[in-house]
C-alpha cells in the first residue's frame, strides 16, 4: 500500500500550493471545497531555517522514536499505521473504495 497519488507536479516556493480534485484527478484551486490542497515544493528542505530543522528533529527523537523502537504505550505508531498485514487498519478503512479502484 503506497500513498494516494495526488502529486501531479512540483510546486514552487512562490506558489507552494495547488489543488488536486480526486473526482477529476486534475489540478484545481487550492483550499477549495472539492480539492485536496497539495504542497509539493521539491526543494523545501533547503528553505527551512536551521532552528526549525533542529526543533523538528528534537521532537521526532523525543516523541516518536521511543514509540517506534519500544513500547507504543500512547498508540502513536498504531494511530499512524495505514496498513498492517496487507489490510487497511480500522482508522483508514475509509480508503477501501480507493484501494479497490
Amino acid at each position: 500500500m503506497g500513498s494516494v497519488p495526488s502529486t501531479l507536479k512540483a510546486s514552487t516556493i512562490n506558489e507552494p500550493f495547488y489543488g488536486y480534485n480526486p473526482m477529476t484527478e486534475h489540478t484545481d484551486i487550492p483550499f477549495s471545497k472539492n480539492a485536496v490542497t497539495i504542497m509539493a515544493v521539491d526543494n523545501l528542505p533547503c528553505e527551512l531555517p536551521r532552528e526549525a530543522s533542529e526543533d523538528f528533529g528534537k521532537e521526532l527523537m523525543e516523541r516518536v522514536m521511543p514509540s517506534l523502537l519500544g513500547e507504543d504505550k500512547d498508540g502513536i505508531i498504531e494511530r499512524a499505521t495505514i496498513a498492517k498485514n496487507g489490510k487497511l487498519t480500522a482508522r483508514f478503512a475509509y480508503l477501501e473504495d480507493y484501494v479497490r479502484g
